[in-house]
């Protein structure tokens, strides 16, 4: 006769495992998750709740906005009671935090920007990401002045709010390592009066498509990467960014940025190894003469990355016409090129977006290649992109 066994359970198989997790795992796996799902892994037991209240990176996105209830009467309301029970019950410092309204989105008061910032600032926060796009129908937002003095922030990334510059600077982003700013407007809070900011620390910096830059004069030792999309659109601006040339090591600019540009004023870039040249137009004058001052003014360039841009301005049909005969006439005439001594540290071009389909779209972009290569005696790669 058979004999009917019993299966025995192992003393662990009903344990819950995951919950065991020690806790700096379970707290990489909230951090693995929006915050959203971050949330509601809480109400999977008292272990969990107590992780969450203790998660330190919150990322209040558009991705998190899209999951916010649309309430007819006041959806911007709802958003900032979400944030506010999910940020003011923190009992650990928020480390990392991220903040983006777009126009379409509910828009918080800027009193409720100002709590926030506040609490943030208050409590440990070391990355800040805050995007605010507003438009002009709304209320321009300010970056609160709490952000400014914060000494644990070393990260930060703004877009939208203006920033009122104080006329006594000391102590303002006296840690940050890198900082962003994109769609800002820098103000001084007495006109007429001007300062300059150190940050002994930072190291990136960037700006895209801001505006009074020349307002935020900085002293920087250890500067090591500017980018400037934009931002700079007249002489003045490009003044702003003289003194900054001797140090930085890495400069990425734009079309835009070229227009006003007076590469006169610069001094010698010995430490500049990397550059970077978005919507360069080698059919216009104007952008080919200031990218050949600036070559002539990097002796020590490793690498020049350029993205090309084939985008006829407006500037009129004669007007056009003149710009391309003077590219033309610069760039068939050696001696007028600017490019004088030999590029002798550059190793690497890249360009990308150029039109090789046809030469007739290509003249000017072959003839500026054909000056890089001639002044590049240690080059070992080149690579071109097809747009």
């Amino acid at each position: 006769m058979a004999q009917c066994r019993r299966l025995k359970i192992a003393p662990d198989a009903r344990r819950d495992l995951i919950s065991a997790l020690p806790v700096e795992v379970k707290d990489r796996i909230l951090e693995c998750l929006p915050t959203r799902d971050a949330a509601r892994a809480a109400v999977l037991s008292k272990s969990w709740n107590d992780v969450w209240l203790q998660h330190g990176r919150l990322a209040f996105d558009w991705d998190f906005l899209l999951t916010v209830p649309q309430c007819r009467d006041n959806y911007a309301r709802t958003l900032v009671n979400i944030i506010n029970n999910i940020l003011f019950s923190r009992v650990w410092p928020v480390k990392k935090f991220t903040l983006q309204i777009s126009y379409n989105d509910p828009w918080p008061a800027q009193s409720d920007i100002d709590r926030w910032c506040l609490f943030l600032s208050r409590n440990g926060v070391e990355e800040l990401n805050i995007s605010l796009d507003s438009s002009d129908d709304w209320e321009e937002y300010k970056l609160p002045f709490c952000l400014l003095s914060c000494r644990t922030i070393k990260q930060l990334i703004v877009r939208g709010p203006s920033i009122d510059l104080p006329v006594n600077a000391c102590g303002i982003f006296s840690n940050v390592t890198s900082l962003a700013f994109y769609n800002v407007e820098f103000k001084c809070s007495v006109s007429g009066i001007g300062f300059s900011i150190s940050f002994p620390n930072l190291e990136k910096m960037a700006f895209g498509y801001c505006r009074g830059i020349d307002k935020f004069e900085i002293g920087q030792p250890k500067l090591e990467m500017l980018s400037v999309i934009g931002s700079m659109y007249d002489v003045v601006d490009s003044r702003w960014l003289a003194p900054h040339m001797k140090a930085i090591k890495t400069l990425w600019l734009s079309d835009s940025s070229l227009w006003g540009m007076d590469v006169s004023v610069f001094p010698t870039a010995i430490n500049l190894q990397v550059m970077k040249l978005y919507e360069l137009n080698c059919s216009v004058r104007k952008h080919l003469f200031v990218a050949m001052q600036l070559l002539q003014k990097c002796p020590n360039l490793c690498e020049l990355h350029i993205s090309a841009n084939a985008t006829e301005y407006i500037f009129g049909y004669h007007c056009w016409k003149d710009e391309e005969e003077a590219a033309s006439r610069l760039l068939e005439d050696p001696n007028d090129g600017f490019v004088i001594q030999d590029l002798k540290m550059l190793n690497t071009i890249k360009i990308e977006s150029f039109k090789i389909e046809s030469f007739s779209e290509s003249a000017f972009e072959t003839l500026f290649m054909k000056i890089l290569l001639s002044k590049s005696p240690t080059l070992e790669r080149v690579v071109i992109v097809k747009s």
